[in-house]
């Protein structure tokens, strides 16, 4: 009975996530439309910019919101890990299209400098205000699942630069409205994509590490190897690989040399138990071996 509850509590919190998720992007939405439309209107590319951003946001959230469907179907035939990883793929499509946008939005902006066009400060001040209200908004939506997902993380974050990019994009309105100097807004729409891509940059390296089948950064392949030699019974360890198989599990598999004589049940639990109390590792392969007889797949290795 008291599984049942539990049980109950974490669909409750899930599908409270999900809507979270979901009025998110329908603000997101909204926003872009509204700045898309204001900044052609005002003929402010920082605006654009800013609006096109707040889209990738949305684009970002409608593929979490998927890819949390999608991780949490069970195990198959074809998917023996399951589908968790589809929130790292989704945080990977989001931040390549950030890249492409960001590029797009430096070009566009050097045109501008050569020829900088007329700009509508008020119509910039007034929407760039509201994006900001919005960005803070869509941010308290999503923080405490940031916490927990990696995509959702990427959502989160790219809403606080959102905010930052409206404090620049409402800057840049006031000085078009107290010294028509229309340059800030072509230099602005620079500052805000490279911004941008810094941001990218800096976050897409856990992704790229997941997809890659890295080891995780708080976990060393040496140091893991290290301490299964030290297992009593283990003579030498070889073949270690350490891997994430998604944001939460983690993975490993060694070859343990037995030593002369040595059963290799009771080598095997204890290296098993040690993984899991030491590096938290709880989804372990090991092959044993005897030392006579070499590794099973030495001319591979």
């Amino acid at each position: 009975m008291p599984h049942d509850h539990h049980h109950h509590h974490h669909h409750l919190d899930e599908s409270a996530s999900d809507n979270r998720v979901l009025w998110a992007v329908v603000v997101n939405v909204v926003l872009t439309a509204a700045q898309v439309v204001g900044g052609a209107i005002a003929g402010s590319m920082a605006l654009i910019a800013d609006g096109v951003h707040n889209f990738s946001d949305a684009a970002a959230l409608v593929l979490a919101f998927g890819a949390r469907k999608l991780a949490r179907r069970g195990a198959d035939a074809a998917m023996s890990f399951g589908w968790s990883r589809a929130e790292v793929v989704a945080a990977f499509v989001n931040y390549i299209a950030l890249i492409l946008i960001s590029i797009w939005l430096i070009v566009e902006a050097v045109g501008r400098m050569i020829h900088p066009p007329q700009v509508d400060g008020w119509i910039v001040v007034w929407l760039a205000t509201l994006a900001l209200v919005i960005d803070l908004a869509t941010a308290a939506l999503t923080y405490a699942l940031s916490k927990h997902s990696l995509n959702i993380r990427a959502a989160f974050l790219h809403n606080l630069a959102d905010a930052g990019a409206s404090v620049a994009v409402i800057v840049g309105g006031v000085v078009i409205l107290l010294y028509d100097w229309r340059l800030v807004d072509p230099i602005l729409t620079i500052g805000i994509s490279l911004f941008i891509l810094w941001h990218v940059f800096s976050d897409l390296k856990p992704v790229l590490r997941i997809l890659m089948l890295g080891a995780p950064p708080e976990k060393d392949c040496t140091e893991v190897r290290g301490a299964l030699g030290e297992i009593a019974g283990v003579a030498s360890v070889h073949h270690v690989h350490l891997w994430q198989i998604d944001e939460r599990r983690i993975s490993v598999e060694a070859h343990l040399v037995l030593a002369e004589g040595q059963d290799y049940a009771p080598v095997i639990a204890r290296a098993k138990e040690m993984l899991a109390h030491r590096f938290d590792i709880h989804h372990a392969t090991l092959e044993p071996e005897n030392a006579a007889l070499g590794c099973a797949d030495h001319p591979a290795h």
